[in-house]
């Protein structure tokens, strides 16, 4: 088993370099970052310490988690509880590197920058006091909303614009002008004359229009003869 050991941390040794620390035969930490390259910043990382059981790997060894950038112990309480269980899934196998890849994992997911982690936190906290914060308005009884709608109607009205007529009725112009009041009376003299001609003077008079007409004009229209009757 112990054979099966050293080969486990000569491997683990090759991957993680300078983040591998080989304290004793059975005694490792590996210091996990989101970042290790450091081409991009790490706002947190861990070490994972690892003691070997004498039986390992058929056996869990004893597992730490300590913090190392940006975290304190009970940031990683739940999940260092998670690598515990995920070491005790795979009993009967080479298991370091399966949970530093769990680790290296959770890095990913929390490396976010204090300073905007801290403004998205105050951002969240306004808005849950802004949804929290009572309605502040003025009471609505019934004789405000009735002296509202009384005031509402009145604005809302259709503006009707009054007609202003200066012409004069029939009565009023007779009134204050003679002159109408004697043409009418004119007027009824000449209807009377007019009145006293008969159709049968009018005829000769239409007969001699009716010879001037040139008729051939209206070959394509049937003409219809008009009788005159004479008044008795």
């Amino acid at each position: 088993m112990s054979e099966e050991r050293d080969m486990e941390i000569e491997a683990l040794s090759a991957i993680y370099m300078d983040h591998f620390n080989n304290i004793s035969s059975d005694h490792v930490q590996i210091t996990l970052l989101p970042n290790p390259g450091g081409d991009e910043p790490n706002f947190v990382g861990i070490i994972l310490d690892i003691i070997f059981s004498v039986d390992y790997p058929n056996s869990v060894p004893k597992i730490d988690l300590i913090p190392h950038l940006g975290l304190e112990k009970e940031d990683i309480l739940e999940l260092q509880s998670k690598v515990i269980q995920e070491a005790e899934n795979n009993v009967g196998m080479s298991m370091i590197f399966i949970l530093g890849g769990l680790i290296k994992e959770w890095l990913d997911e929390n490396n976010i920058d204090p300073d905007l982690e801290e403004e998205i936190e105050e951002s969240s906290s306004e808005e849950a006091e802004e949804e929290e914060r009572p309605f502040e308005g003025t009471p609505v009884t019934e004789e405000a909303f009735l002296a509202w709608r009384k005031k509402f109607i009145e604005e809302t009205k259709p503006f009707k614009k009054e007609k202003q007529s200066n012409k004069l009725r029939g009565r009023q112009l007779f009134e204050q002008d003679q002159s109408l009041n004697a043409s009418d009376s004119k007027l009824i003299e000449e209807g009377e004359e007019v009145s006293n001609i008969s159709v049968a003077s009018l005829k000769p008079k239409l007969e001699e229009v009716a010879a001037q007409v040139d008729w051939s004009l209206f070959a394509d229209e049937e003409i219809k003869d008009v009788d005159y009757e004479e008044d008795e």
